[in-house]
């Protein structure tokens, strides 16, 4: 007789088991039958290999259909193992099976329970292994190896067993069965990694593996002991729960609100610690103290986390089941029939004893009774503490609500720790339930300072460590260890010093594995929304999300936000929502496969642009579809939307021209435009680097676009990233002698750039007149500029303005004070319509040619007001500092009180150029001023110490232009101090500035008023007499 045609669709979501046609349960675990992803999924699995030791033999020495019998005997029962342990078999190999945890849900316990599993295979394959020896004088064993790791798992290939994982992870894994001495298991670095806590291993041994060129390293697994298994390691210090306990304390000392009590929160969050400080405190007051707990591979086995508790309270770990017989009934005396029951609960009955013949309610209510009476016996305070309810069986969970519904009747306080996802019978029944929220961002901090350390570099680590931690304690503790295993820290707790980089905080494998579990079990259209959710991004709304999972969403989010994976930030006019743990939307994102988050990427880019405001939404549309892998188009998207930015966040705006240079220099060579492409965002990066500070970057971004404008039709790009390096060189880093032979080159070739737009050219045409007038080749500089403003583009420029306030400082340093004033008053005038990082930036030379004493602007201390406070409400770093230092310096030549407002302002301007590396050329005008107050105040010699060294720099590499401010400084602090040597310093000062004076009046006049002074100093005849 034939075996019956069984058709078989897909796998089990649960087990993995075939399931029939058109089936709607499992034939095996009895699970709903619940669609599952059709293209798969990358998953954090733990791989099982066994493999018979000397099949050949064992063939030679058995006729085929006895050896077929032994088989099937074994590979059924060993299949039986994975099943109850939560694993399904992924493939028979003939005289071997490959079995998954972790697939196809997620088990944040994948590798604990492969562990169990594999030792209770080879525990069967000993009794069979007797069994067969007495038979047929062969002996039977196995191999066993385990690896941890990522794998791509799904239906792959057709017909019944094709759900499967492929990877790197399963070979490995094929490699520790190989190297696995007979009868034992052997795991990977991966899986001991994640269970070590819970297991005894053997030493670390060496693997050769195929193909690797260093051994690999391994330890077998000899036992495994899950009590030892708590999420979380409680290595740091509890923070920020304070509160929180004194509340449990309370219920211990001066009387119970409740005496069920739930502590909810997610995974790691702090709850285990909670308990543990919790069941420090109240066994140090006196209260008896019960501490058990939950396991999620042990859910579908009755009566286990019961039998738990039962053991823990009645103190019996350890004794034999004779022994810990006696030693209950000595504390508890009871009927026979309650004790066979108690004991039957927990594992501890005797074979010869006669069956009991009592329904389930019967056994709860006496189990239930017994637990009172337990608790009655106590004349302290009893405190039982049950850690991880959401993985409680029913059978207990049923004995435990009956055991605390009658609160009058018994002495016992009861904390039970569990998930948001947990809406049991026990969390109903709590009176009283404490929320854990996250850490904020301060105590997150200071848990991973103090798990660190405090030198060096590591209170950044720790800062940064705390912003993907998101005030999680144990992805904290994780993330560190995780470091510490990948070499990048050495040291121990609170000593650990940084020798790697650092750079890459990736999620590690246990928060991982927490965070896929969660995820996976999910109702079907709950996960299709996260993932959706997770594609989007960080933030999201229900317009984007109809866009990928169009439907019904209330009811998904609704679960969504009652299990704390996402939160609800708007409600009108558009809900709005974000995921609670950064972490938990890598986690959602990556385990989809990168096929489909391209689809849902360029579904999502899309529907974004045709909602129109495409300027303003050109950064996430590029976003978009560069994670669709569409470069192209996201490299022009980048280009638009730096170029909506510019004018409102230039940071903002660099960021994606950066993004835009990773996505051209992605593209193949041969695409079209790609060049152009290429040249565009560097050229942009190099020439705004005078509004953001020093960049180590455009040095080598230079270079490239030197290199790839060789040849290329348009100068214009390299010319305008010219123009900006000349600027940012002269304002920003006083290197002006790096600045004059661009400046020479870029005025070589100015006039061949045909493609050029009037506002490209009056960007340029801005750098050159910078360039002479940094040297005091004031005619030269109104030449240039002259040159800008006959372009006469529409609509007036930034570069139109600044060139109307480099020719009025020009007119004025030439004697022509009237028209000069004129031109920097419509300067002004054209740049208050401007954002307010440009008004600083034209109202600064207000500042420029007062702390030069050119020109007393009291008329202008109102406006340079207004401009501080638009640049503080704009928020831009080299406006605020602008504003800063010309408003100071205009207060303190009309002003002139060293104790007032005025240098308070050019302080913080100081501060901010060192800190920011911006506007280096107005330290000149600052320091000046700063260092005339200073030497009154005693700090005279400092003073001309720093001046001094502002006037060598002056000579040789800052600007010429502002050589005169700390100069006349310098020289009136020397004349008041008086010395000889001071003297002839001054004289020195004045002689080199008259070698490289532009012979102007107003540039000379601080010299006319120093040797006006020295005139007068003390020896200063006797000085001259000698020259």
């Amino acid at each position: 007789m034939t075996e019956p045609d069984v058709q078989t669709i897909a796998s089990c979501g649960s087990c993995g088991n075939d399931l029939r046609a058109r089936a709607r349960f499992c034939d095996v675990c009895g699970s709903a039958v619940r669609a599952g992803p059709a293209s798969g999924e990358h998953k954090l699995v733990t791989v099982l290999f066994a493999d018979v030791v000397g099949s050949m033999r064992l063939a030679a020495a058995l006729d085929a259909e006895r050896l077929r019998e032994i088989m099937n005997e074994l590979f059924n029962r060993s299949a039986a193992v994975v099943q109850r342990y939560g694993g399904i078999t992924s493939q028979f190999t003939g005289d071997g099976l490959m079995a998954l945890f972790g697939a196809p849900l997620a088990l944040e316990d994948h590798a604990l329970r492969a562990c169990i599993a594999a030792l209770e295979i080879q525990s069967l394959v000993e009794a069979l292994s007797e069994e067969i020896t007495r038979r047929d004088g062969v002996a039977l064993e196995l191999r066993v190896g385990l690896n941890s790791g990522a794998v791509v798992v799904g239906e792959i290939g057709s017909g019944p067993g094709r759900y499967t994982a492929v990877g790197h992870a399963v070979g490995m894994a094929q490699r520790m069965e190989a190297a696995a001495p007979p009868g034992e298991v052997l795991c990977s670095m991966s899986t001991v990694d994640l269970v070590q806590r819970a297991t005894r291993m053997g030493p670390v041994v060496e693997v050769r593996v195929k193909g690797a060129t260093d051994p690999v390293l391994a330890r077998a697994l000899i036992g495994v002991e899950p009590g030892r298994m708590v999420l979380g390691r409680n290595e740091a210090t509890m923070v920020g729960r304070d509160r929180e306990l004194e509340r449990l304390i309370a219920l211990v000392q001066d009387g119970r609100e409740a005496n069920l009590v739930a502590v909810v929160g997610a995974p790691g969050v702090g709850k285990s610690r909670l308990v543990e400080e919790f069941c420090r405190r109240a066994g140090a007051a006196g209260a008896a103290v019960v501490l058990t707990g939950c396991d999620a591979h042990s859910m579908p086995v009755a009566f286990r986390a019961l039998s738990r508790t039962l053991r823990a309270m009645f103190g019996i770990d350890g004794l034999s089941a004779h022994e810990a017989r006696e030693r209950i009934t000595a504390r508890l005396p009871m009927r026979s029939t309650d004790a066979q029951i108690l004991f039957d609960a927990m594992g501890l009955t005797d074979a010869s004893w006669p069956a009991l013949h009592v329904g389930a309610d019967g056994r709860r209510h006496r189990l239930a009774e017994t637990m009172r009476r337990f608790v009655r016996r106590h004349r302290e305070p009893v405190v039982v503490v049950v850690e991880d309810v959401h993985w409680i069986d029913a059978a207990s969970e049923a004995v435990l609500a009956e055991f605390t519904a009658d609160s009058d009747a018994t002495s016992v306080v009861v904390v039970m720790t569990q998930r948001p996802e947990y809406h049991g019978v026990l969390r109903r029944r709590a009176g009283l339930s404490i929320t854990l929220a996250p850490l904020n961002d301060s105590l997150t901090v200071d848990l991973a300072r103090n798990l660190l350390g405090h030198t060096g570099p590591l209170p950044d680590l720790a800062t940064r460590i705390a912003g993907v931690a998101g005030g999680n304690p144990y992805f904290v503790e994780e993330i560190v260890r995780d470091l510490v295993g990948r070499g990048v820290l050495v040291g121990g707790r609170g000593n650990y010093r940084l020798v790697g980089d650092a750079a890459d905080l990736r999620v590690p494998a246990t928060v991982q594995a927490v965070l896929a579990a969660r995820i996976d079990r999910l109702e079907p259209a709950t996960k299709e929304v996260l993932n959706a959710a997770a594609v989007i991004g960080t933030r999201f709304d229900t317009e984007a999300l109809e866009v990928l999972a169009p439907g019904g969403l209330s009811a998904p989010l609704a679960e969504l936000v009652a299990t704390e994976l996402i939160d609800q930030t708007e409600f009108t006019p558009r809900q709005r929502y974000c995921f609670r743990h950064p972490l938990v939307r890598t986690v959602a994102y990556e385990s989809q496969m990168g096929a489909h988050r391209a689809r849902a990427h360029r579904q999502l880019a899309g529907a974004i642009e045709a909602r129109g405001n495409q300027d303003e939404n050109a950064a996430v549309i590029a976003t978009h579809l560069e994670a669709a892998g569409e470069l192209v188009s996201a490299c022009r998207w980048h280009l638009r939307a730096a170029a909506w930015l510019r004018m409102r966040d230039m940071s903002a705006a660099r960021l994606q021209w950066e993004s835009a240079v990773r996505a051209a220099d992605q593209l193949p060579e041969g695409t079209a435009d790609v060049v152009g492409l290429r040249i565009t965002p560097r050229a942009m990066l190099v020439s705004t680097e005078l509004f953001v500070g020093a960049d180590p970057d455009n040095d080598e971004r230079f270079r490239d676009l030197r290199t790839l404008s060789r040849g290329f039709d348009d100068q214009t790009p390299l010319a305008l990233a010219m123009a900006g390096r000349i600027m940012a060189f002269i304002v920003n880093s006083s290197r002006v002698r790096d600045a004059m032979p661009l400046a020479a080159e870029l005025a070589g070739i100015v006039d061949t750039l045909h493609h050029a737009a009037p506002a490209d050219l009056e960007i340029i045409y801005t750098s050159l007149a910078f360039a002479r007038w940094a040297n005091c080749d004031f005619a030269a500089t109104i030449e240039v500029i002259d040159r800008s403003l006959a372009l006469d583009a529409e609509p007036p420029s930034v570069d139109r303005a600044v060139a109307f306030a480099v020719k009025g400082l020009c007119e004025v340093c030439l004697g022509d004070h009237a028209g000069g004033i004129a031109h920097l008053r419509t300067a002004t005038d054209l740049a208050r319509a401007m954002p307010p990082v440009i008004f600083s930036a034209i109202f600064l030379y207000w500042g420029i040619l007062a702390g030069m004493g050119l020109h007393v602007a009291d008329d202008l201390i109102d406006e340079g007001r207004t401009a501080l406070a638009r640049a503080q409400s704009f928020g831009d770093r080299f406006g605020i500092i602008a504003a800063q230092w010309t408003l100071g310096t205009l207060l303190m030549q009309t002003v002139g009180d060293c104790d007032g407002e005025a240098v308070g302002l050019l302080q913080r301007a100081e501060a901010g150029i060192g800190a920011y590396r911006l506007q280096h050329f107005a330290v000149a005008i600052i320091r000046s001023q700063l260092a005339l107050c200073e030497a009154r105040t005693g700090g005279r010699d400092d003073a001309i110490d720093g001046l001094r060294a502002l006037v060598r720099l002056h000579e040789h590499d800052a600007p010429l232009v502002h050589y005169g401010c700390p100069a006349a400084a310098l020289c009136e602090l020397l004349l008041e101090r008086g010395g000889p040597d001071d003297l002839q310093e001054v004289d020195e000062v004045i002689a080199l500035w008259r070698r490289r004076s532009p012979g102007t009046a107003a540039m000379d006049r601080w010299t006319e008023r120093i040797l006006a002074l020295k005139e007068h100093a003390p020896a200063s005849g006797e000085l001259a007499g000698q020259g």
